[in-house]
């Protein structure tokens, strides 16, 4: 399979919370608050507001874009076609500045290690595969990964055709 196929169906398995195949308004809502809650950010906050607010923004563009039936789903297939460089600027960049600004969580631009872990194991990737893109994201081992660098990768997760060595490792 190609390996910007394997970071979209990566992406989708963890977008499905409930797992039921298909992506749903309600998988974005809790979405949010999955990340919210392992970073134990207040649901009041600005960040957590940003955070939902994003999520519901990515699913408002997926669905608007892709659900030509209106069954209110969509399937991995149809996910797939959404990540192209319009869509990814209007709909995932305000998710991805969300989710790298509610993980930085005393607003120095940088992520700690254990925040990307706990955000992104929230969003459902395997701790495994977290732990390589930290590795990638930090190469000198400081313990934290810049805001902009990480949002950077997060664009190349789903934009880079073909290999990507650091997207890749979360695949």
């Amino acid at each position: 399979m190609d390996a910007r196929l394997d970071r979209i169906k990566a992406a989708f398995d963890a977008l499905d919370t409930n797992s039921n195949g298909y992506l749903e308004a309600d998988d974005f809502d809790r979405l949010g608050h999955r990340i919210i809650e392992a970073l134990d950010v207040a649901e009041s906050s600005p960040k957590a507001q940003a955070l939902h607010a994003s999520c519901r923004r990515y699913w408002q563009g997926l669905v608007s874009a892709l659900d030509q039936n209106n069954d209110g789903k969509l399937s991995c297939e149809e996910y797939a076609r959404f990540h192209e460089p319009d869509g990814y600027e209007g709909n995932v960049r305000p998710y991805a500045e969300a989710l790298t600004a509610i993980c930085d969580r005393d607003d120095d631009g940088f992520v700690q290690h254990a925040d990307l872990v706990r955000g992104l194991g929230a969003v459902g990737f395997p701790v495994a595969n977290i732990e390589g893109l930290s590795r990638a994201l930090d190469p000198q081992g400081t313990g934290q990964v810049s805001r902009i660098e990480w949002r950077t990768a997060i664009e190349d997760f789903f934009l880079a055709k073909g290999s990507h060595a650091v997207s890749d490792t979360l695949v």
